[in-house]
């Protein structure tokens, strides 16, 4: 059995569920190394399971969006709160108790509730259209706030004191507290209900991550045999948890973009302490420590891709135009200006030259704030100005015209997409003849959906998903870019070999092959202790 643990937390309150109403975007892209792992494990027929560590009442909906079995799952504020085996209801504003007069007023995000015209209550939806959370005010300030769970009913419950969450109620299928966890700047507290007592080892806890670790060691006690491996998402936040399971079971760290500080080098050696062997998604990630660390003193590594490739082949060649991808965040921040002014250059020598710049950012205006960097850009030539104009999206949600007037002669030769997932990235590459990733390193799942989609790639940090003169070009300096591109933007020969080389990438990375990679690695080190 595989046991895999997700990173998925926030950081004001470090244990609590990261899902939010549907008009709110997260600051992450909820797409990680343990979200397809679990997918191909699932769709390869092998024995998983996530381990669910923090407060999760609306994960179900979160593997369903990500094809993920959620029957494959165990939830530790699930079972603290006695809701395993629960059955799934539709909840409607209909189904709860409103008192006599109240008005609900609907808006395109969320519904308010007026009792004797003063406010009474504010209900959020999820994305699935399900009941999220309700507050309820009492002269003007919060009261209490429910939280749901999208199986159908109540599963906490935050008071307020002076308009500030006091402490919140985690309740069992009944609507009874099971324990209190205070949410003061001066109080963590978490007390147990004395009728719940039996199913805790204290009746009072330091605060509600000595509560987890509790579960989590019992629960891990109670299952783990010699055959099982558990593979961690490496994170400060929960690391620790497992470093007394080392000693008799397999215990594997994940390493995956920027989630682990790998700089800290001491905090880096705890935390490998004991563990055979870790896994990283890029081995830039070694290059970014060998000055510091003695790579002798690290257990062996290996580079397992945390994505699988599939045949899913680009339409470029259906398109006059020839539109190059630009992955924005990667780009060295001393070097976005000169990137962006001789794509512009080169844009105004070839006109069947477009732009798409791509990013994964998703802070609150990010795409707005990318727009407005690339028109500052512009500025800088009235030719630019004149002759690259942005895609109009709100013209072309509304269905306007696209035949051009004659006040609209030119074409629109620059958008800008943002990714939410992997299957956005995959939509968005779907036309594009090739990309441009700067970073150090670059994007690994932009690498893998390239070699997806047989598009040629232009790097400038060598990696293995991308090699030179085969499915892309390694540039010696950022300055050859340019050449670069026009190498496969010109001559279809060139482009054709690296299709025909991402073609042969995709079997190496295929969902079985790297199921089989993460095998294989095991069995050589079981092989390896009993010699």
């Amino acid at each position: 059995m595989f046991y895999f643990v997700p990173s998925w937390y926030q950081q004001d309150r470090k244990w609590y569920s990261t899902t939010l109403p549907f008009y709110y975007m997260p600051k992450n892209m909820m797409f990680d190394d343990v979200v397809n792992l679990l997918r191909m494990f699932q769709q390869s027929g092998e024995d998983n399971k996530a381990l669910i560590l923090n407060y999760s009442p609306h994960v179900r909906t979160f593997f369903y969006q990500q094809r993920i079995l959620s029957e494959a799952m165990w939830n530790l504020f699930d079972t603290i709160q006695g809701l395993t085996d629960t059955p799934v209801r539709k909840i409607c504003l209909a189904d709860l108790k409103w008192p006599q007069g109240v008005e609900f007023f609907y808006t395109p995000f969320l519904v308010d509730a007026y009792l004797n015209q003063e406010h009474y209550a504010r209900i959020n939806f999820t994305k699935t259209g399900n009941l999220f959370d309700i507050t309820y005010y009492d002269s003007g300030q919060i009261n209490y706030q429910l939280i749901f769970d999208d199986r159908g009913f109540v599963s906490s419950i935050i008071y307020f004191e002076n308009d500030q969450p006091y402490y919140q109620d985690y309740l069992n299928l009944q609507g009874v507290w099971q324990f209190r966890e205070f949410l003061t700047t001066d109080n963590h507290q978490v007390i147990i209900n004395p009728e719940a007592q039996e199913q805790f080892a204290k009746e009072v806890y330091r605060d509600i991550e000595e509560l987890v670790s509790e579960k989590l060691a019992q629960y891990l006690t109670s299952v783990l045999t010699k055959d099982d491996t558990i593979v961690v998402s490496a994170d400060v936040q929960h690391n620790h948890f497992f470093q007394k399971f080392k000693e008799e079971y397999n215990v594997i760290l994940s390493f995956f973009g920027e989630r682990y500080p790998m700089v800290e080098t001491d905090r880096l050696l705890a935390d490998l302490e004991g563990t055979p062997f870790f896994v990283v998604d890029s081995l830039n990630k070694i290059d970014k420590i060998e000055n510091d660390v003695d790579l002798e003193q690290l257990p062996g590594y290996y580079e397992i891709p945390p994505y699988d490739t599939h045949l899913n082949l680009g339409h470029s060649q259906r398109k006059k135009e020839l539109i190059i991808y630009v992955n924005y965040d990667n780009l060295p921040e001393d070097q976005i200006q000169y990137v962006f002014t001789t794509l512009f250059d080169l844009m105004l020598k070839h006109e069947w030259i477009d732009l798409l710049i791509g990013t994964q950012n998703q802070d609150y205006g990010r795409e707005a704030y990318v727009r407005q960097v690339i028109e500052g850009y512009l500025a800088l030539n009235p030719e630019y100005e004149s002759n690259l104009i942005f895609v109009e999206k709100n013209k072309m949600a509304m269905g306007s015209d696209p035949t051009l007037s004659e006040d609209e002669i030119l074409r629109e030769r620059l958008d800008i997409a943002t990714i939410h997932s992997d299957t956005d990235l995959a939509k968005a590459l779907k036309y594009v003849r090739i990309i441009l990733d700067l970073g150090s390193p670059a994007d690994v799942l932009t690498q893998i959906a390239g070699i997806s989609g047989g598009i040629p790639q232009v790097n400038l940090y060598s990696s293995s998903y991308v090699k030179h003169g085969e499915n892309g070009w390694i540039l010696e300096d950022i300055s050859q870019f340019i050449d670069a591109l026009m190498y496969y933007l010109t001559d279809l020969e060139h482009w054709n070999k690296s299709l025909v080389h991402s073609v042969k990438k995709i079997e190496q990375y295929t969902r079985g092959e790297i199921v089989e990679m993460w095998k294989n690695t095991i069995k050589e080190l079981k092989e390896n202790e009993e010699n």
